[in-house]
């Protein structure tokens, strides 16, 4: 995949874009929420920061992040089914940890469960894993 910055990622085949969401597209965040994570409360503070990845202009999937002090905490990070496997997670992540390191995060967390299939995908970015009984937490610092 080629990064074109003013498109997003654009393969042969498909055309999708990573930017910052704004408030008229918390709507459909919360749709995509309830759709992936349906047990999840959903709650969205002050400094709460949402990207959204968008396929031919069509909401796909999210990252929420929330930063504290040196700190960012990953809240969510979701792809709707039919586009996994095609890079949209990844470029998500990448953003967000992007702003992150921007914003002075010297560290970011992640909780997943043990056996959550994105693991690979969250260790391959540099976290590494805490394990919590059936939680593990992933930790993440800054690059030097």
């Amino acid at each position: 995949m080629v990064f074109d910055e003013e498109v997003g990622v654009t393969s042969s085949a498909t055309v999708f874009s990573i930017r910052r969401a704004r408030k008229a597209d918390l709507p459909a965040i919360e749709e995509m929420m309830v759709v992936l994570f349906p047990n999840t409360k959903l709650r969205h503070l002050p400094y709460d920061v949402f990207f959204i990845a968008e396929r031919s202009g069509m909401p796909i999937g999210f990252c929420h992040l929330r930063m504290r002090d040196d700190r960012c905490y990953i809240s969510g990070l979701g792809v709707l089914a039919h586009y996994r496997e095609h890079g949209f997670g990844t470029a998500l992540m990448r953003e967000a940890l992007s702003y992150a390191d921007g914003h002075g995060a010297r560290v970011t967390y992640l909780k997943v469960r043990a056996l959550n299939t994105a693991s690979k995908l969250y260790l391959s970015l540099g976290f590494f894993e805490k394990r919590m009984g059936e939680t593990l937490v992933l930790v993440r610092k800054r690059p030097s």
